[in-house]
């Protein structure tokens, strides 16, 4: 099924802020590997959240949970939403009719701003599907969100929301830094504001896809023929960036020495709790305790790319086949925390 409506915004955190204002009649289901500013909307909105764990075969919200805690409490919650974990597109048709079967009115966000933005997507049964064309997105515009829906669902700028340019993502970097909950909430640092009409930025796009496409492929391609394979995700999720997965001892000595040789890499997603409470989510902080994503696009070169191999090979334990990370976080991932 395909979406009728379309908006544009600013960011993509805007739309969403927009749409669950009007969709606030309870409790909203949010994995807990997601980008922190997806929770921090919801405070702003003032609208309550509830975390569930990945799905250690998918990565993404653990489907099974969440219709667990609806079968429980069929009125309680407004909404879930569903993020699509490094930009992995899977159809989740299925998922939302089984939602729906138990609360009707319940509103799914299907997150895509790891995926790159299409014309005509497919909705897969969502009442929102959201892109992003922000900052490190596969897309970087610099800027900007565009969002589909099944139903029309106008834009509403709150004027009433205060923005005098809180740095939140500065905010919940410190607190990640020092393993600490953030002790008072961001406000003032979400901007609504319009953005370009929707053929002019879909356009703006679709002009940029080719380009990202092959210029993924190629730095992909290095890091597939020259990372081993024991380390490697599946191919499905390196449209974003191209992940690994190394043993959880080796994981900072392995970011410091990319750093030392004036190379980069990241680490998403932590378990996004952590920013609010000490619970555990044994899936996600596996993960999160392994995961390295590798750069693959233009702000990173071949020459780079080819570096990262090199001084990721120089540890000889990763081109040991006994460590089998790979089977072992795809099988049972949550087994592996303590690996």
């Amino acid at each position: 099924m395909n979406c009728s409506f379309a908006n544009t915004a600013n960011r993509a955190c805007s739309l969403i802020y927009s749409y669950i204002k009007k969709y606030n009649k309870g409790i909203w289901l949010l994995p807990v590997n997601v980008c922190p500013d997806v929770p921090l909307t919801f405070n702003l909105a003032g609208i309550d959240i509830e975390f569930v764990d990945i799905d250690s075969t998918t990565l993404c919200i653990d489907t099974q949970e969440c219709l667990a805690r609806l079968e429980r409490n069929p009125n309680k919650y407004a909404g879930i939403v569903y993020v699509r974990t490094y930009g992995f597109l899977m159809d989740t048709s299925q998922f939302v009719r089984d939602c729906k079967s138990i609360t009707p009115s319940l509103k799914i966000i299907d997150d895509r701003c790891l995926c790159i933005p299409q014309r005509n997507p497919h909705s897969y049964n969502a009442d929102m599907v959201l892109y992003s064309t922000g900052h490190c997105k596969q897309i970087d515009l610099s800027g900007g969100g565009l969002a589909y829906y099944q139903t029309e669902e106008p834009y509403v700028i709150d004027t009433f929301l205060l923005y005098d340019g809180t740095d939140e993502e500065a905010l919940y970097k410190e607190a990640y830094a020092k393993n600490d909950r953030m002790r008072k909430m961001p406000i003032g640092w979400l901007k609504l504001s319009n953005y370009k009409v929707w053929q002019d930025y879909i356009q703006e796009i679709e002009e940029k896809v080719s380009d990202r496409l092959n210029y993924r492929d190629k730095l992909n391609s290095i890091y597939s023929r020259n990372l081993p394979k024991t380390i490697q995700f599946d191919s499905k999720y390196n449209d974003w960036r191209f992940n690994i997965m190394v043993p959880s001892s080796m994981k900072q000595e392995i970011l410091r020495a990319l750093f030392d040789k004036g190379l980069f890499a990241s680490t998403h997603y932590h378990s996004v709790n952590r920013l609010f409470n000490k619970d555990k989510y044994p899936v996600s902080d596996a993960l999160f305790s392994k995961v390295i994503n590798l750069f693959n696009d233009k702000n990173y070169s071949e020459e780079m790319a080819k570096k990262t191999c090199d001084v990721i090979a120089s540890f000889p334990l990763l081109g040991g086949v006994n460590l089998s990370v790979r089977n072992r976080v795809w099988i049972h991932l949550y087994n592996t925390i303590a690996a």
